[in-house]
């Protein structure tokens, strides 16, 4: 029996082994380069295909290329030049924990000081009396495909049992090889997992409209054979003959060979992992599909990203936050339908909806009014706009609940608006996270096109439902490099924070003769006329930079853009504290002065910890734009709140200098 890797404890470097190599196997590899793992780990792939990793979400399209290499994420020279050994078609058989060794189907043994189990999921197939006849088939791997292929060569019909997410997709493959197509989904429409009756009333239109057949309501009893086709007998007794049929209801945990191993294990399958997705075994974790966070599988390629992410950057030694249940949105193109959904919009609340002949938008709000979940069938422009809003768990306002209710939008300018002119934060590609803030950041170091932008974030990867919006930003990448309104805003909160730190650092002695400097200086907040002018100046300058925030609240005022507007603020904010000098020297007095000069120093500083906040969402780094984006909002909640104390300070102060 071969042995191709070291045992633990000897002196060459530690051995990473991960056992699969699929969607989460990959991002896994991808950050462990980014982490600097590969100089701590030696790392072994071991993948029971005989293909690298590959987009399962564009399955079909291999039907007309008939070539996987436009579904690689990446080929095998990738994996060797990072300095990853990788080794295709021989899975991992069995796991031995107490000697850190595993065993694959070739009987090949690889020892391991760390393991990672990303072994995925597979079809799960009902158990239907028939379901092993020939021209039976299940949709997952390239394998599955070629069969299916092989087979209908010459065949005129097929069916899909199963109308979920994958269901589609196979009944387009299926459709591609010009094969007349039946849908058959137990439930009342297609996608019950996510939709509801009116969304998918919707989608059934739209999938009859492209000439395929949908039955719902059927629920397959048997399949037998029909002299030279298949009958599949529904629960109520109908009958369907079909050439081919292909079995589509779902997915099943690859954890049979953990339990195997002793490993902790669900009921219903999946390796049970804690908040730092290790298992029961502390040198082994579990990502993606296999793996059962609190109780769940994530089935999804967002958070079988974030999962595998989380387990490098912590073998690597970056102490991650414990793994919280991620976010499990989705926006996909199923048979040319975009179908979008954010957060549980079908949990309970408030909901919002909007339909047209072809299209459906649905809001789901709390007792809040923030949205707890969203659904949408066709073009939905501000999708993405909602996803952040869910996420940061932003309010909407009664004026934005009631455009949705009559137009289905909130912003229609907005709406319209170009991917150029989204702001930072918004969500490109929500299968990766890519926010239009990551992408203007790879273009400033050099991305020019989307095939850039895809190498240097990972936006379009997975669905590529996002690739229009990266084929928008690179239509303009000179407006998108150049603009200097982050940057000027940074300068000017940075300015901002020195001078309030010049507030607590100056001290100007009082004037002992006319002929001191200070003495000059005094005359500003001493004689009664400049303090005038210079308290009056204030006062407009204060005013007028809140006015100027008004711009963003304002739907209807669209003159200039709302950056270079947030620009005026800050630099409004600057002036105001060199007027502040003017009038008081910097001095906070006592009693009902100090108060103001408090609130008023408070304000700027939160004003300016904000502005760099904004700023760094632009022009900073990826993570240095994550931890901004987290922040801002709460900065700019207690600048609102901090303000309202002052008109009446204010009022209180110069009434107290007329009046005493």
């Amino acid at each position: 029996m071969p042995r191709l890797s070291r045992k633990p404890g000897s002196a060459s470097p530690k051995h990473l082994v991960v056992a699969g190599n699929g969607i989460a196997s990959l991002r896994f590899c991808e950050e462990a380069i980014a982490c600097g793992l590969t100089r701590k780990f030696k790392i072994t792939i071991l993948g029971g295909e005989k293909l690298p990793a590959y987009d399962r979400v564009r399955l079909s399209q291999y039907v007309k290329a008939r070539s996987a290499d436009p579904l690689l994420f990446h080929s095998e020279s990738w994996y060797r030049d990072n300095g990853i050994a990788l080794f295709t078609g021989d899975p991992v058989a069995a796991i031995y924990p107490e000697a850190h060794k595993i065993v694959t189907g070739s009987g090949r043994e690889h020892f391991y000081d760390e393991l990672v189990l990303a072994t995925g999921s597979s079809a799960f197939v009902p158990p239907i009396p028939g379901t092993d006849l020939p021209g039976v088939f299940v949709y997952r791997t390239v394998d599955d495909l070629d069969a299916i292929i092989r087979f209908a060569s010459g065949k005129k019909s097929a069916a899909v049992i199963g109308g979920g997410l994958l269901g589609l997709e196979a009944a387009q493959a299926l459709d591609e090889l010009g094969l007349e197509t039946t849908i058959l989904e137990r439930s009342a429409f297609p996608m019950p997992r996510q939709l509801n009756a009116a969304a998918g009333k919707l989608v059934s239109e739209k999938i009859r409209k492209l000439g395929l057949e949908l039955r719902t309501g059927f629920s397959t009893r048997e399949i037998s054979r029909a002299g030279g086709q298949l009958r599949m007998t529904g629960q109520n007794g109908v009958e369907l003959t079909t050439d081919l049929i292909v079995i589509s209801t779902g997915i099943l945990p690859n954890s049979a060979i953990a339990a195997e191993a002793g490993l902790a294990c669900g009921v219903r399958g999946g390796v049970i992992v804690d908040d730092q997705l290790r298992t029961s075994d502390p040198h082994i974790h579990a990502v993606g599909e296999c793996a059962l966070h609190r109780g769940e599988i994530y089935g999804l390629a967002a958070p079988a990203t974030a999962m595998a992410r989380h387990v490098a950057r912590s073998l690597a030694g970056k102490k991650p936050r414990p793994f919280e249940k991620p976010d499990l949105s989705t926006r996909l193109k199923m048979l040319g339908i975009d179908v979008v959904t954010i957060g549980d919009p079908l949990d309970r609340g408030t909901t919002l909806e909007f339909t047209t002949d072809d299209s459906y938008r649905l809001i789901t709000l709390d007792a809040k009014q923030r949205p707890v979940g969203a659904l949408g069938i066709g073009d939905w422009p501000e999708s993405s706009l909602i996803h952040g809003w869910h996420l940061e768990g932003r309010a909407m306002r009664q004026k934005e609940i009631e455009g949705f209710t009559n137009t289905g939008t909130i912003d229609v300018a907005a709406a319209s608006a170009s991917a150029v002119s989204w702001p930072a934060e918004r969500l490109v590609c929500n299968c990766m996270r890519v926010t239009k803030g990551n992408l203007c950041h790879a273009m400033a170091a050099g991305a020019a096109c989307p095939a850039d932008l895809a190498a240097a974030t990972g936006a379009s990867t997975v669905c590529g439902s996002c690739l229009p919006l990266l084929e928008e930003l690179c239509g303009a990448p000179v407006s998108a490099r150049r603009s200097l309104s982050p940057t000027l805003l940074i300068v000017a909160a940075v300015a901002a924070l020195i001078a309030i730190a010049a507030v607590f650092l100056v001290r100007i002695p009082t004037a002992t003769s006319v002929e001191s400097f200070t003495y000059r200086l005094d005359r500003f907040w001493s004689d009664t006329q400049p303090k005038q002018i210079t308290g009056y100046s204030l006062l407009g300058v204060s005013l007028l930079g809140l006015a100027i925030s008004l711009r963003k609240r304002i739907p209807r005022f669209r003159f200039g853009t709302f950056a270079r507007w947030r620009l005026f603020h800050a630099a409004f904010g600057l002036v105001s504290l060199g007027v502040l000098f003017a009038h008081t020297g910097f001095r906070f007095g006592s009693n009902l002065n100090a108060s103001l000069m408090g609130v008023f120093v408070g304000l700027n500083l939160l004003g300016a910890l904000a502005g760099i906040a904004a700023g760094l969402e632009s022009r900073g780094g990826p993570r240095s734009a994550t931890f901004a984006r987290r922040v801002r909002p709460g900065l700019t909640v207690a600048h609102y709140i901090l303000f309202w104390p002052l008109p009446v300070l204010l009022g209180f102060h110069i009434a107290s200098a007329y009046l005493y």
